[in-house]
């Protein structure tokens, strides 16, 4: 219970300042856990891992809320191709990594597989703070996180009874599949018409939302498959509109406490590992942040996305999932790997978390667009005169420029993104690449 209490008063205080100074929350959360844990405050490791697993529950059951498949059905295609493509690009890129720095076997694949997949909490966190829910990638970027939630589910449950032959491995499968098919059904009809037509108020709303996650969890564990794939099963099974609105409503007070259980707690539970190890977790975490902005970018665009759309999409999903954490407690509860091999997993998680609010932002994007390789062959042209300039394009530009041009006006269009220049270019419209703010560009133009 004294470990409990401590705890807690660390995560809101840690909490408290974040709030206070308006500095990202997770940071400063793992920082603080690992600090205590550090300074002579040594809880058993059971204890953290049931506290991590506990607060890792509830927050897979609130993204599991968000898992709406209307929200993935008009951006399906791209959705597709940029959870699949990040998924086995940086999959197999991580566990080259591991195989180079003499992992073998199991360990490698369980390492290549926990840097896959990136984390819903960070992405929904982010786009919550930054009010960028309805900005052109968020669609993709939620598609994209939750499709992976799935994958990783299947994941979990394939690689923890791979040792044991592939008739374990399918009826493991199987019984996600069941598990998933009731959700599906509770979500379609079961719990939408009975929240619907009861009309509960608040506090017994909060006991039928905490019913359907342990029903949901007892019988995941029944069927021996982990936990949270219960816990995000039945956060899909409320995901329908309108009860996953009032479900939020209802849950929001609880996500922050959550929060700061589980950071707070895997803070402590983190442990550097020896330089060797430490080096593998440098070098993954670097493939993560690295490599995905760049892929998702190409296949971004490649849909269709603008690039200031596709970078931001890329920025947001330069992290770790926290399905890698329970990936790795599910290894080493097999006995697949060592508590090595966990720590690594752990670092590149956290640090990757820590980094998304600063790499994730308008001056990264802005940076990463002046280095697009069609900079150069968008270039400004020059001696521009008796036009109509419109700075930015955005989501109504044709609606300005379509009037203008049925007048035989002359418009030069200004923008940054070099496909939406491309595409204007194409439709025959004049422009130039480059910052309505910058003096240089508004010379040429």
């Amino acid at each position: 219970m004294t470990q409990l209490s401590i705890l807690f008063l660390v995560a809101a205080i840690a909490f408290g300042i974040a709030k206070w100074l308006r500095l990202p929350q997770i940071p400063l959360l793992l920082i603080s856990g690992f600090l205590i844990s550090q300074f002579g405050f040594e809880p058993s490791t059971e204890f953290l891992q049931t506290l991590v697993t506990l607060g890792l529950a509830f927050l897979v059951f609130s993204a599991g809320i968000e898992f709406t498949p209307n929200r993935v059905r008009p951006n399906s295609r791209a959705v597709l191709m940029v959870s699949v493509s990040q998924f086995v690009v940086i999959g197999i890129t991580g566990y080259a990594v591991a195989v180079l720095m003499g992992f073998r076997g199991v360990p490698a694949l369980y390492l290549g597989c926990a840097v896959c997949a990136s984390s819903t909490l960070v992405g929904l966190r982010h786009l919550a703070e930054r009010k960028q829910h309805f900005e052109p990638f968020a669609r993709l970027v939620l598609g994209t996180l939750l499709v992976q939630d799935l994958i990783m589910i299947v994941l979990i449950v394939v690689l923890v009874r791979l040792p044991y032959g592939a008739a374990t491995t399918l009826a493991g499968v199987g019984a996600a599949a069941l598990v998933g098919g009731l959700a599906f059904f509770c979500q379609k009809w079961a719990l939408r018409r009975f929240i619907l037509r009861m009309r509960m108020d608040a506090e017994a709303l909060l006991l039928s939302i905490l019913a359907v996650l342990f029903i949901f969890v007892a019988i995941a564990v029944n069927l021996r498959l982990p936990a949270v794939a219960g816990a995000f099963l039945a956060g899909f099974a409320l995901s329908s509109f309108p009860v996953n609105g009032l479900v939020r409503g209802v849950l929001n007070p609880l996500t922050d406490f959550f929060i700061a259980i589980f950071f707070t707690g895997l803070g402590a539970l983190l442990v550097l590992p020896q330089s060797n190890d430490l080096i593998t977790a440098f070098l993954l975490a670097l493939v993560v942040v690295v490599l995905t902005p760049a892929l998702v970018t190409l296949v971004a665009e490649w849909n269709g996305y603008s690039s200031r759309a596709a970078i931001d999409s890329g920025l947001l999903l330069a992290q770790t999932s926290e399905f890698s954490i329970v990936l790795a407690l599910a290894g080493l509860g097999s006995d697949q790997i060592t508590q090595d091999e966990v720590s690594i997993i752990a670092l590149i998680t956290v640090f990757t978390m820590i980094l998304t609010p600063f790499i994730a932002r308008d001056r990264v994007t802005q940076w990463l667009l002046r280095l697009h390789p069609n900079w150069r062959r968008l270039s400004p042209e020059e001696g521009l005169t008796g036009h109509i300039l419109l700075l930015g394009f955005g989501a109504g530009g044709m609606w300005v420029v379509k009037p203008l041009l049925a007048e035989n006006y002359r418009v030069v269009v200004v923008d940054d993104d070099p496909v939406v220049v491309a595409q204007l270019q194409r439709a025959g419209i004049e422009c130039i690449r480059g910052d309505g703010s910058d003096e240089q560009v508004l010379r040429r133009a």
